[in-house]
């Protein structure tokens, strides 16, 4: 899998006193002046017994040390979104949408400054209409207002800015450019200028060192190979699975062999279409031991939504067996019906 960042560091810029003239101090009113920058965390989301902070949920377990800055220790019931915290992790992040990993140590910030900041945060996660987001970064603190930036809830989607009055805890939020999607759209459409010949889908049934088999092609690697997912998130190899439902661009098929071979230069795995439980069925049938060397030659649904079909062609001495295989999703079923020898 692949490794997204261990957090989104909160740059807090903590409120300096600065001195008047009669020898008191005060708050500084139209500008911050910077005493000290602190990294935090924001906890944005509670989810069973773990917090996402930026793109990654970290399971807070028996092992994880959970206490408060001035050392008194913490459950993790008192956690919530828009807290501010410091944290470590194991520094195994896995990557699914958003990432995985585990905190071994929670210190939440319950100084006076930090828990006002943190009502405002609160009230805005409680309040935004943008639904779930996520990545949320401070970038400016001042005694009247809050401004920062989140991402809403689909990697290389949309960015915004949030400016929260932290009188009233009114806030405002406008769509801004997100600069790394716009370069990963760059980068997909130079990857299409340089691939241009097509694309097909299907699941694959075969993993090489090298590249897979997707339906009746091999495909091997281009040197600049993508891998990803549909949310645009970059995968590893060991990700694609027997089964796994994808589509392939390519920039040149074979279809001079029984089994097509081609070059792909990008694979993405279909994880909005796939059905994990199809998925587990198609590889109990490619690693079984009814058919020699199946391969797909072709796969659909039926108008009833309970029913998946792959049609398998058994390569078994250059000698075609070919089947159509209806699965029942409701019952984890099949039939098998040849369609000629």
């Amino acid at each position: 899998m692949t490794v997204y960042p261990k957090r989104i560091l909160v740059l807090l810029l903590m409120l300096f006193l600065v001195g008047c003239s009669s020898g008191n101090t005060s708050l500084g009113h139209s500008e911050v002046t910077i005493n000290d920058i602190t990294e935090f965390s924001i906890v944005e989301m509670i989810h069973e017994n773990s917090v996402l902070i930026g793109n990654t949920f970290y399971t807070i377990g028996d092992e994880t040390k959970l206490k408060t800055a001035d050392n008194r220790e913490l459950k993790f019931d008192e956690i919530r979104p828009g807290d501010l915290i410091t944290f470590e992790d194991d520094g195994k992040i896995m990557t699914s949408f958003p990432g995985q990993g585990f905190a071994t140590k929670v210190i939440l910030h319950n100084d006076d400054e930090s828990k006002k900041v943190s009502n405002s945060l609160k009230h805005f996660i409680n309040n935004q209409q943008t639904g779930n987001i996520l990545s949320i970064s401070i970038l400016k603190l001042t005694e009247q207002a809050i401004t920062l930036n989140f991402n809403e809830w689909e990697t290389q989607g949309k960015k915004y800015e949030a400016e929260i009055d932290r009188k009233t805890n009114e806030f405002t939020v406008k769509e801004i450019p997100n600069e790394e999607a716009l370069a990963q759209e760059r980068l997909n459409q130079a990857m299409k200028a340089a691939h241009p010949e097509g694309t097909t889908s299907g699941h694959i049934t075969e993993i090489y060192e090298d590249g897979f088999r997707v339906n009746m092609v091999d495909f091997t690697f281009s040197e600049d190979a993508q891998l990803k997912n549909d949310l645009g998130t970059m995968l590893d190899k060991e990700q694609f699975k027997i089964g796994s439902f994808v589509t392939v661009d390519y920039d040149k098929i074979d279809s001079s062999t029984t089994v097509n071979t081609g070059v792909l230069s990008v694979m993405t795995l279909l994880t909005k279409e796939e059905n994990p439980q199809v998925r587990s069925w198609i590889e109990s049938i490619i690693e079984g031991d009814l058919y020699e060397e199946p391969a797909i030659m072709q796969n659909y649904s039926h108008i009833e939504p309970k029913y998946y079909s792959i049609i398998i062609a058994d390569l078994k001495d250059d000698t075609w067996d070919t089947f159509e295989l209806k699965y029942d999703i409701e019952t984890d079923t099949y039939t098998t019906t040849r369609i000629k020898h």
